[in-house]
């Protein structure tokens, strides 16, 4: 302490003087007392120092001891692999992340044989073991066994492994021997595992109590503990004891496994066991190794295998029966196929095997026979054909022609024909008819034109519209209302204004039906008894009173006109009229 604190003061008076001070003044007082308290270890001390602030030269002087400093420590305990472990890990995966391939190669040579190995291995036990429960499974006594799995509530492979059992190490412990507490547990799959802690705690605590009731050296331990079919075998280690838990009776092997991997678990492990503080997860790795002592050995009995040939030969009647009857159904559904195609009116646009039998996707037209119909007679098997039916517009000739009577359901007199793509309309038909054929013929799938050159349209309402209108028209033209003589009034014109009006209204109407507009023309007339311009006057005002008096009782003003007097009926004071249709 005290050299250190005057070599460091050394330097600070070193660094506080000038930078070339006077040779006279090389040695200060301080450095005197160093000189003459140290004597020859100072210049020693300070070289040291020189070297440890040097990094250069203090690396240079590690490395010439690095390894076997390693080496030396390596061989004391695991300590320097625990502290190392972190750091090859971290560099082994980024040297895989940077180049996969340099690892790959390195490992080629030993982990492809070791892959191999190990799945050759798998794959033996696998068949192995299927095989065995295969005969077992097609035996006698597998009825039994599968009763008593019934019985007992029990898998009926557990029941199986129990009757063919030799031995099987059920549980594997690894129990820290002075504190007794459990450092890792094994267990196979087939067996029933409560607390491993608990059951750590009762192994060692029967290990003490006979070794404290029969006074027993310390070195010495319980070997085996059985009771009834299980039988427990203690391995005892230096800072470790394994404990197996074995189901049967097992080899004299067994105990020489234990031995084994118990001092490989030491190996391995002998710096954690050594100071084990209650931290049991750096003891993860030893399961690999207490797996491998979970062996099984079942008992093999070879028997003629008559129920396996019987059930064979089952098997390939069942096999050859129903190949036949898939066969037959196929035949079948393969005819009713054939036969579905050749009906006109149906396309077949999807065939196909389902679960539940056989399925057509069939398109039908209006017109054709139902698909239920058609293969009614193939049906008699019970195979299910179901039948998926769809509309859809045939072009074949018949269906068109049936399609087009169906939609313009022509009169008796009509006769419909299908020449190429033309409908050809013969007969004699009503002018509403032959405007429905106009208007819907042409849109009617598979039909591309229409021929009416020998279609007769008779309208029978027309005719008889025709012949009101004549009618009508003689009744009014025969209309006559007479004056006095040398006045326009009107007397006594009530009957013949009703008369005309009604018939007038009448004509209306009926023209609107034959779609034709009636105008009515009301003329005047004079006798002779004035002068040309007198009656010419007297002529137009009585037909003007009279429309004036038709207007008044209803008669629409746009079918009453009055043109210029002729006075073409002489002799007579009177009205007439005249009708025109447009």
């Amino acid at each position: 302490m005290l050299v250190t604190e005057a070599l460091d003061s050394d330097d600070a008076i070193q660094q506080t003087k000038p930078q070339n001070p006077p040779a006279t003044e090389h040695l200060d007082a301080l450095e005197q007392l160093r000189v003459l308290l140290l004597g020859a270890d100072y210049q020693t001390l300070s070289d040291l120092r020189q070297q440890l602030l040097d990094r250069e030269r203090y690396s240079l002087h590690v490395a010439e001891v690095i390894s076997e400093a390693l080496t030396l420590r390596a061989q004391q305990d695991n300590s320097l692999a625990e502290a190392l472990s972190s750091t090859i890990e971290t560099a082994v995966s980024r040297s895989v992340e940077n180049n996969p391939s340099r690892l790959a190669n390195a490992l080629y040579p030993v982990m492809g044989p070791a892959i191999r190995r190990s799945i050759q291995e798998v794959l033996q036990q696998a068949l192995e073991t299927f095989n065995y429960l295969l005969e077992q499974s097609l035996s006698l006594r597998s009825l039994f066994w599968r009763f008593d799995a019934w019985r007992t509530g029990r898998s009926y492979s557990e029941v199986v492994l129990l009757k063919t059992l030799v031995y099987q190490v059920e549980q594997v412990f690894l129990i820290h021997r002075e504190s007794g507490l459990l450092l890792q547990h094994a267990v196979s799959p087939q067996a029933i595992s409560k607390d491993p802690d608990i059951i750590s705690a009762m192994l060692t605590a029967i290990q003490d109590f006979i070794r404290d009731s029969f006074q027993v050296s310390s070195d010495n331990s319980l070997k085996t503990l059985q009771l009834a079919e299980l039988t427990v075998f203690f391995n005892q280690g230096p800072y470790a004891t394994m404990a197996a838990v074995v189901r049967g009776n097992p080899p004299a092997e067994l105990t020489t496994t234990l031995t084994e991997v118990n001092e490989q678990i030491h190996r391995q492990s002998f710096y954690f066991l050594k100071t084990f503080q209650g931290d049991t997860a750096v003891f993860k790795r030893c399961l690999p190794l207490l797996e491998r002592c979970l062996k099984t050995q079942l008992r093999y009995t070879k028997k003629f295998p008559w129920l396996a040939i019987l059930a064979l030969i089952t098997f390939t009647g069942a096999g050859v029966w129903w190949s036949y009857q898939y066969y037959q159904h196929k035949l079948i559904a393969e005819q009713a196929l054939s036969v579905l195609r050749a009906e006109p009116g149906l396309v077949v646009v999807g065939f196909e095997k389902t679960s539940e039998g056989y399925q057509y996707e069939i398109l039908k037209d209006p017109q054709a026979r139902e698909p239920a119909t058609v293969i009614q007679s193939l049906q008699t098997m019970g195979l299910p054909l179901k039948l998926q039916t769809k509309p859809y517009l045939s072009l074949e000739p018949e269906f068109v022609l049936a399609r087009a009577k169906q939609i313009l359901q022509p009169p008796a007199q009509v006769k419909l024909s299908l020449e190429e793509k033309a409908l050809v309309v013969e007969g004699q038909a009503t002018p509403s008819w032959q405007q429905q054929l106009m208007h819907t013929g042409a849109l009617i799938s598979g039909v591309e034109s229409l021929e009416q050159s020998k279609l007769q349209v008779i309208d029978p309402a027309a005719e008889q519209l025709a012949e009101r209108l004549r009618v009508l028209v003689a009744q009014i033209e025969t209309l006559r209302f007479s004056f006095s003589s040398g006045s326009s009034a009107l007397e006594n014109v009530q009957e013949h204004a009703q008369q005309a009006t009604t018939l007038m209204l009448d004509l209306l109407k009926t023209a609107r039906l034959a779609g034709k507009m009636p105008q009515v023309s009301i003329s005047g007339s004079a006798d002779e008894t004035g002068s040309e311009f007198t009656n010419g006057r007297l002529a137009k005002e009585r037909a003007l009173a009279m429309r004036d008096y038709l207007l008044e009782q209803g008669v629409p003003a746009v079918m009453i006109a009055v043109p210029k007097p002729d006075n073409g009926h002489r002799n007579e004071r009177s009205v007439h009229y005249q009708v025109d249709l447009f």
